[in-house]
């Protein structure tokens, strides 16, 4: 969760309130051991990355959270991350979305999920949709290898206002949450949540896998509550 950024790119106010609420409910509903990183500049980032790519196991369930600036670099249609010490006047500081594929990559977890709460995010769920309304039957998900990526918007500006001290994707998101089955596909929670957001504001939330990250054809993240 990235607030404190410096001028000319301006503060964030809720991206630290929304990760740590979604973090506790992580933990307390499904079981998650959980971690928060704050107002963190590139090398923290990949860090914070490149350690749950060193200890996650090959049948864990990791959801990665990114919740700050990002950018659309119109000619290449490019998307990136903004840190916390990234600079106006040079790329170099900032994480691309190949980059972060490639981070995704590297994390051996059989059920892999990316929420990225910033605006012009939804370039990274372009490389296949996932099907809406199947049905779901876990142990046939759980036999393949699942990389998604969930998105607060599209390739467009989103709103940093919102409900309660959260963006308005973080809001509807944690009632989504709160509000799952035992069993909830991924897909299902953002068909609420999209519901939601785009009800209110105009921007369009988006979930897609990433095949060049190892996703596996008819595969989801699954939220389950422990039993």
């Amino acid at each position: 969760g990235n607030n404190a950024y410096v001028a000319p790119i301006p503060a964030l106010e809720t991206p630290i309130a929304d990760v740590s609420q979604i973090a506790s409910l992580l933990q307390s509903r499904f079981g998650f051991e959980t971690r928060v990183v704050k107002d963190a500049g590139k090398a923290k980032i990949i860090e914070a990355l490149n350690s749950v790519a060193a200890e996650a196991k090959p049948d864990d369930a990791v959801l990665l959270m990114y919740a700050g600036h990002g950018y659309l670099m119109e000619d290449i249609k490019m998307g990136y991350w903004i840190p916390v010490d990234a600079s106006v006047k040079t790329a170099q500081g900032w994480i691309s979305n190949s980059d972060i594929s490639k981070l995704l990559s590297a994390i051996p977890a059989r059920q892999l999920i990316l929420i990225s709460d910033s605006c012009y995010s939804g370039s990274l769920t372009k490389e296949q949709k996932v099907p809406q309304g199947r049905e779901i039957k876990a142990e046939e998900i759980l036999k393949r290898r699942s990389v998604l990526v969930f998105s607060s918007g599209a390739d467009e500006p989103v709103s940093d206002e919102g409900k309660d001290g959260h963006s308005i994707f973080a809001w509807n998101l944690i009632k989504a949450l709160q509000a799952t089955g035992s069993l909830t596909p991924g897909a299902q929670v953002w068909s609420v949540v999209s519901t939601g957001v785009t009800r209110e504001y105009p921007q369009q939330p988006q979930y897609g896998a990433v095949v060049s990250a190892g996703h596996a054809e008819g595969g989801d993240f699954l939220f389950q509550t422990p039993k």
